[in-house]
């Protein structure tokens, strides 16, 4: 049975009809244990989404399900759930014992009772040896423990966090991503994650949905978000850096497939020519590429264009750890058509202006439809 269902979902503020819904017809099925993390730019529904399964937000029309029973009208203590929210939440002039023990005590459970409770997430935790402390005592990252450890020591039937690493540093945010994500697999519990952050997304979720403007564009795995994104939005939103997008038109010469710009012309794979895809023969479509699956090598003086290469100059070079990410403005191209990013090594040492071969592999490129953004399938 799944966990979590919605059905049909609306989000509608008062007194917002000039305004898109905050929410729009939103249809999910989150499964037994699994950890689903909503991912997208700001304001465009995650946290809506999130709060209105919590019940913190009421719902314009449509039905949320847990445990296969519809939870619309049921307060969010009545459903079982527990959230751990982005500023931590945690009352400033309790302890770290009495916060984690707080719900527990509302519930009136033995106090013996609370104690072995709260003692063990603690120690799961680590921060059994700051109990006693205060939160202003702790450090951002404990005290983000400490919210975890007050959800978990409840058992809830569903955990919902919204963006609960957000105001760590870059390296605890790294650490706290490997412990939510240990605490899931032992624990076994339905999670639904909000954030902002795709890497977060991509390395925490079973499953991620990617949203855009109260709209779910896609759900699917990681590896199927990134290889596999239904539109254009997903494939330049998931990607660091994301993905290239070349302007251009299909066309088929002497038996032979090629994706054609107004300055060059590249090979496209037999096997890349679907059903789906032939019957844009002769009509613009726009082409995408990773970075990864690019490279470049020097243009030497008088040498003719390679075999599916194209030219262009670098604007700019961008050294980030054991990658260098090159920005190269190919020939002709309009100024409103953003330059390709190609990922090289530390070695590709070109001075900005330097002019240089770009190859793509081809059996990754993939194809969108210029007017509707989704992926040619």
């Amino acid at each position: 049975m799944d966990k979590v269902s919605l059905r049909h979902v609306w989000k509608i503020y008062p007194g917002a009809k000039t305004v898109a819904p905050a929410v729009q017809d939103f249809n999910l099925d989150i499964g037994d244990g699994e950890f689903m993390v909503f991912v997208g730019a700001s304001g465009c529904g995650k946290t809506t989404t999130l709060r209105m399964i919590a019940g913190l937000e009421s719902i314009t029309r449509g039905e949320i399900l847990i445990d296969g029973k519809v939870v619309n009208k049921l307060s969010p203590r009545q459903r079982n759930i527990a959230m751990v929210f982005q500023n931590y939440a945690l009352y400033p002039n309790l302890s770290l014992f009495e916060n984690m023990a707080f719900g527990l005590r509302l519930r009136k459970m033995e106090k013996y009772k609370i104690n072995e409770l709260v003692n063990q997430k603690a120690r799961k935790l680590e921060i059994d040896h700051l109990l006693e402390r205060l939160p202003k005592d702790v450090s951002g990252g404990q005290r983000q423990r400490v919210a975890l450890g007050r959800a978990i020591v409840r058992d809830p039937s569903v955990f919902l966090m919204d963006e609960p690493l957000s105001n760590l540093d870059a390296k605890m945010r790294v650490q706290m991503r490997s412990e939510i994500i240990r605490l899931h697999r032992e624990l076994g519990t339905t999670t639904v994650y909000v954030t902002h952050d795709q890497t977060e997304a991509m390395t925490m979720g079973d499953r991620i949905v990617v949203m855009n403007g109260g709209i779910m564009q896609q759900v699917g795995t990681p590896e199927e978000i990134y290889n596999e994104p239904a539109n254009r939005y997903v494939a330049g939103f998931i990607g660091t850096p994301p993905m290239n997008f070349i302007p251009g038109r299909l066309e088929k010469r002497d038996g032979a497939w090629a994706f054609s710009t107004k300055v060059f012309s590249i090979a496209v794979p037999a096997e890349k020519i679907t059903p789906g895809l032939e019957i844009y023969e002769g009509h613009d479509l726009v082409g995408g590429i990773r970075p990864e699956y690019m490279s470049v090598r020097p243009i030497v003086e008088g040498e003719p264009r390679p075999d599916n290469h194209f030219a262009g100059t670098l604007e700019l070079s961008e050294l980030v750890g054991a990658d260098r990410f090159l920005h190269l403005r190919y020939d002709h191209t309009d100024a409103l058509v953003p330059p390709v990013i190609v990922r090289g090594s530390v070695r590709d040492r070109y001075p900005a202006g330097t002019r240089l071969w770009i190859a793509a592999d081809m059996s990754m490129f993939l194809f969108f439809n210029v007017n509707t953004s989704e992926r040619i399938k």
